[in-house]
């Protein structure tokens, strides 16, 4: 058994202090720590992702610049921030390369997009080389060559039509009607034309053309008994001062009086039984006629006319019964048949 006394003089063990570093002592929190609480774990890997998304933004970067591989870059670009969203959020790695890929894979994004738009719009320009631009030659001074004198274009043969309307003047038709004796004013502006008459009667019908005087021109262009129908033409083979026509009849009439071009042209077969006028424009032939009046009476008159009056020509002028031939100058012309009975005309 011990005393007090005993346990007074009987030393201690000293007290513990502080460890001091590398001595190995342990705190009382336990091993490592001082107050014997277990760190938490720290990744130690680099993010496989987070690599590849900073290699794949600077390469994006490189080609964002360029003409046509900005498309590229763009691509790439999304590829890298894609990996390096993906990489930020895996928490066994590093945060560091995984921050700097996503970084530089969405500053490659805008930079690819920028010059996208810049490329686009034609701001800048494609980045081609130029062509160069060949040296001029000085080229050998042609020798001069004896240009061929140009042919003349032939000038148009007018058309018969227009020939007649040249000769004789062209104007609007005038027509009048009566019973008995009257008068017919011709075109103040025409120098000859055709005339269409006709009557209803059983004694004599005349159409006879008058000068400024009241003189007759020429002989009537029409002079028959009873009933007519026919053509005749004025300022062909009488004066051109024409100014009137003079109708004597009893009946009724009518007269219209047109333009010389109005008349038809000369078939080359045509046959009739009254007065006729046409237009000839062909070359020269031969034209053969029939008539079948029995006698003196019975006048039948052919006429070519190429000019105004008094130069007609007339191919045929006979009474009674015919059936010959002439020759027919070549047009333009005006062809004229004077005749009361059935006649023919065939050409060549």
């Amino acid at each position: 058994m011990t005393s007090p006394d005993d346990d007074a003089t009987r030393p201690y063990p000293p007290t513990p202090g502080p460890a001091s570093p590398g001595s190995g002592a342990q705190g009382p929190g336990g091993p490592g720590e001082p107050d014997g609480t277990t760190p938490p774990d720290e990744p130690t890997k680099a993010s496989g992702l987070g690599i590849a998304a900073l290699v794949i933004g600077i390469v994006a970067v490189l080609l964002a610049f360029w003409p046509i591989a900005w498309i590229v870059a763009i691509v790439l670009a999304v590829i890298g921030l894609v990996l390096g969203i993906v990489a930020l959020t895996r928490k066994d790695r590093k945060k560091g390369v995984s921050t700097a890929g996503t970084v530089v894979s969405a500053a490659a994004l805008v930079i690819a997009m920028i010059f996208g738009v810049l490329y686009t719009t034609g701001v800048i320009g494609t980045g081609a080389a130029p062509e160069p631009t060949a040296t001029p030659t000085e080229s050998a001074s042609p020798t001069p060559t004896e240009s061929e004198s140009p042919t003349p274009t032939p000038t148009p043969e007018p058309t018969v039509q227009e020939w007649a309307d040249t000769t004789w003047g062209t104007f609007d038709d005038v027509s009048q009607s009566g019973t008995g004796d009257g008068t017919v004013t011709l075109p103040a502006d025409a120098t000859g034309g055709i005339v269409q008459a006709s009557h209803d009667g059983d004694d004599a019908f005349q159409v006879t053309v008058l000068n400024s005087s009241g003189s007759a021109t020429g002989d009537p262009l029409v002079d028959v008994d009873g009933d007519y129908d026919g053509t005749t033409a004025y300022g062909v083979s009488d004066a051109s001062d024409a100014v009137t026509l003079q109708i004597t009849a009893t009946g009724d009439w009518q007269v219209t009086v047109s333009q010389m071009s109005s008349a038809p042209e000369l078939p080359s077969a045509v046959s009739g039984e009254d007065d006729s006028v046409y237009l000839y424009g062909g070359d020269a032939t031969t034209l053969a006629a029939t008539h079948s009046g029995d006698d003196a009476e019975d006048p039948f008159v052919v006429r070519q006319q190429s000019e105004q009056a008094f130069s007609s020509s007339a191919l045929i002028d006979v009474t009674g019964n015919f059936d010959g031939s002439a020759p027919l100058a070549a047009g333009p012309s005006v062809v004229t048949v004077q005749a009361d009975e059935d006649w023919t005309i065939t050409l060549g």
